[in-house]
């Protein structure tokens, strides 16, 4: 308990002493878990983006990919429903605000991705149901922010809303490369 405690206070200290924005030239990668708002499963991700080294206005573009998967059931009653699967894998292009606040980072962007879909039907054996493939290309737009920690610790909150009646809020953590 003691050196979680210890570990609390070195990060809200480091924090504290932080000035890191997004900045031309630099990587980005990190994880998240998202949650989608049609149902309640768990969306697992990965997102990457890199800081190109021109200024778009007053802010500066970022460009990178996107990985998200998810699953879930539906069970029927009497041991009998589908399971789906689900793979997203795109591009992302984001614009970033340089607010005055070098630890804050907002941004909007729009995110091209390819949803692989899968259908699974589980029932007793004599019965036979479509096990239907589906997905496609998604076009979305997404708004976020990071918050600097440290030099190259962010934590991240990203809103998604798409075709494919794909929305949902991730939460997330990225690491400067």
């Amino acid at each position: 308990m003691k050196n979680i405690l210890f570990a609390l206070i070195v990060l809200i200290l480091v924090s504290n002493f932080a000035y890191a924005q997004f900045e031309k030239g630099n990587s980005y990668l990190g994880p998240s878990v998202g949650f989608y708002f049609h149902g309640s499963t768990p969306i697992l991700g990965a997102n990457y983006e890199y800081a190109l080294k021109t200024n778009v206005g007053d802010g500066i573009l970022g460009i990178g990919g996107v990985m998200r998967y998810w699953s879930w059931s539906e069970d029927i009653g009497n041991d009998w429903g589908w399971s789906y699967n689900d793979i997203m894998l795109g591009f992302q292009a984001n614009y970033h605000f340089v607010v005055g606040d070098k630890k804050f980072d907002p941004w909007a962007g729009m995110i091209l991705a390819y949803d692989i879909g899968s259908v699974k039907y589980k029932g007793p054996s004599g019965d036979h149901w479509a096990e239907p493939s589906w997905g496609g290309f998604f076009l979305g737009v997404n708004g976020g922010a990071r918050y600097w920690f440290s030099n190259s610790v962010a934590g991240v909150v990203r809103l998604n809303l798409g075709s494919l009646s794909y929305s949902a809020i991730d939460f997330g953590v990225d690491f400067t490369l």
